[in-house]
């Protein structure tokens, strides 16, 4: 069995009459950019880390400053409170209100309101809570009385055509 091993493609009828098309083809072949060298790399990552800490982060501050502020509670009750506020601001679920009785919560919402009340018509009196007067009140005297009583007008065109500053002379 003789086989030919060069293949040659069969030539249709377009590529007939089309005979500068057959010619042979040239392949392009892509090369993908060549990998930076690992010294080049890090001294990019390095410049960048710098440049990082040279600037100001002020969600960085914040946080230290949070961080300052919890360390420094003398109470540990405060303490917890700091530290679940910031949780939650990192994302945390709140934690849970206490339960409360019902009727013990309706007598707290009833005293709530009997004292908003109380208040209510103390300062319907114009006094406080502890009954002392809240409003200061004095007596115009005569004289600021008559300053602010109009002036009858003695004629009409008196001021016609006359420009005043603006500014009152006291």
């Amino acid at each position: 069995m003789n086989v030919d091993t060069n293949i040659k493609p069969v030539l249709t009828k377009a590529a007939l009459m089309l005979p500068k098309k057959h010619q042979e083809f040239e392949a392009l072949v892509f090369e993908g950019p060549k990998r930076k060298s690992q010294q080049v790399v890090r001294n990019q990552v390095s410049n960048d880390e710098e440049k990082r800490r040279n600037e100001f982060d002020i969600k960085r501050a914040r946080h230290e400053v949070l961080k300052f502020a919890m360390n420094n509670q003398r109470a540990e009750k405060n303490r917890k409170k700091m530290m679940i506020y910031h949780l939650v601001d990192l994302g945390a679920k709140p934690p849970k209100k206490p339960y409360k009785n019902y009727k013990e919560f309706l007598a707290e919402r009833n005293r709530l309101k009997q004292i908003r009340e109380e208040r209510r018509k103390f300062h319907q009196l114009g006094k406080n809570q502890t009954g002392l007067s809240s409003v200061k009140c004095r007596n115009k005297s005569k004289i600021e009385k008559q300053q602010k009583r109009r002036l009858p007008v003695t004629s009409i065109d008196e001021r016609y055509g006359s420009v005043g500053s603006k500014f009152k002379q006291k």
